[in-house]
């Protein structure tokens, strides 16, 4: 059995709050500070580390563990050091004082996305070089910059530039780890894949005129007809293959009317919602399994006019549109385009589109998530599932991918939810523990 040192939950929540005492919020980023934070981390246990700087002060830092005969591929803990940004006057902390309050939550901007990982896996990275343990592979760990922006100055920077430093068999990162309470059982969420994005424009185009003299057939006449189009329009459940495999493992593990429930629904080419809506799935996952199961079309922005008294000939519309693997941005694009008709012309808004990703949970790394989690939690589930929105990940084509960071209970998940990219960002200490642990006894299944 795995010893866990005395000092790694306590060295990782030290660690959480240096970066969170970083301001990196993108844009413009600075990730320079945490990445300072972190090479004086590792030069402390004697590791060496490397700045990756894609721009001025937008850095990547990587550092490894060797292994003296390496039997299998290395292994990469991954994560980002940017943060989105923040209206400070909206916090009841400061977003970047790291402040640590009676109750045991840890305060800051990127609390829970994603320095917590961040700092975790760097606290269990040290440890496992002060162990001094004989590795099977090598173990790097990789901090990127500018994951909350898209990835340009980081992940997909260093993996043109520097594939050899980070390349990998098998990486573990963000986007999993919820556990999720199914027909009295526990159950944890391990991404194993992720949606697309696929900007879309919607251009409307109408008579203008003097707004004092009210005139039919305006750009905002024809707008409010297209967004109800948009509104309206029911996207086909498509069953991908980690969702195919989360249902399967559901199925097997409870039996009974659910595992016949998801035999029907798996037998479809393309079930109906209202059958998947009666899954015993908690009340609060449903809208995201819902958008895991489907493209998605949002309105983000909109732009339109540019005086009060003038009714403007043409409005744009930016349209977030989310694409399960395997889908067509152009069929996609096509499809928005039918569904407005003459109202609108829909375009695609970047030049290149986010494909979605599937990584295969059929693998040893998979496994040994879950052989960590029944030393953890005995008699509890890991299921492969997608997540709606992008990570990393995506940049990393020929490295699978694995999101997972687990917490130990359901009870703090409905204080979290809103806190990703919202106000009061903060973490409980017992969380932040509980999942460094993780990494540490992940990293002796599958690296010693």
């Amino acid at each position: 059995m795995t010893t866990i040192p005395e000092n790694l939950g306590n060295e990782s929540i030290r660690m959480l709050q240096a970066l969170l005492r970083t301001d990196t919020q993108s844009p413009p980023g600075n990730e320079i500070r945490s990445a300072e934070v972190i090479r004086e981390e590792l030069a402390a246990h004697g590791i060496e580390s490397e700045f990756l700087e894609a721009a001025p002060g937008r850095v990547s830092i990587v550092a490894r563990l060797t292994a003296a005969n390496p039997t299998a591929r290395p292994v990469l803990l991954m994560g980002h050091i940017d943060v989105v940004t923040v209206e400070p006057e909206k916090w009841t902390r400061d977003p970047f004082g790291g402040e640590l309050d009676d109750d045991g939550f840890l305060w800051g901007r990127g609390a829970l996305d994603m320095k917590c990982q961040v700092a975790g896996e760097l606290a269990a990275f040290i440890a496992l070089k002060e162990s001094g343990a004989a590795l099977t592979r090598d173990v790097i760990f990789v901090a990127f910059a500018d994951e909350e922006a898209g990835g340009t100055y980081g992940a997909d920077w260093v993996y043109k530039n520097h594939l050899d430093k980070i390349d990998a068999e098998f990486a573990i990162n963000e986007g999993g780890g919820t556990p999720l309470e199914i027909a009295g059982r526990t159950f944890y969420t391990c991404q194993a894949g992720e949606k697309g994005s696929c900007g879309l424009k919607m251009t409307v185009r109408g008579l203008p005129g003097h707004a004092s003299v009210p005139i039919q057939g305006t750009a905002f006449q024809n707008l409010s007809k297209a967004l109800e189009r948009l509104d309206a329009w029911q996207h086909p459940t498509v069953i991908t293959k980690s969702v195919r495999l989360m249902l399967e493992s559901l199925g097997n593990a409870i039996g009974g009317d659910l595992a016949e429930q998801v035999t029907a629904i798996l037998s479809q080419d393309s079930p109906d919602w209202s059958e998947l809506e009666t899954l015993p799935l908690p009340d609060d996952y449903k809208s995201s399994f819902k958008a895991i199961t489907r493209n998605t079309t949002v309105p983000t922005m909109i732009s339109g006019g540019k005086q009060l008294n003038v009714i403007p000939g043409e409005i744009t519309v930016c349209i977030d549109c989310r694409l399960l693997p395997g889908a067509d941005p152009d069929a996609v694009l096509a499809e928005a385009q039918e569904i407005v008709g003459d109202l609108a012309e829909m375009s695609f808004l970047y030049e290149t589109q986010e494909v979605g990703i599937e990584a295969d949970p059929a693998s040893s790394f998979f496994d040994a998530i879950q052989a960590t989690m029944s030393t953890m939690i005995p008699g509890v589930t890991v299921i492969p599932t997608l997540i709606s929105g992008g990570t990393d990940a995506a940049l990393l084509p020929g490295i699978k991918v694995y999101g997972f960071y687990p917490f130990p209970s359901t009870d703090r998940l409905a204080i979290y939810d809103p806190l990703v990219h919202g106000h009061d960002e903060r973490i409980h200490v017992d969380d932040q523990v509980f999942a460094t642990e993780f990494v540490y006894r992940l990293l002796w299944h599958v690296a010693v």
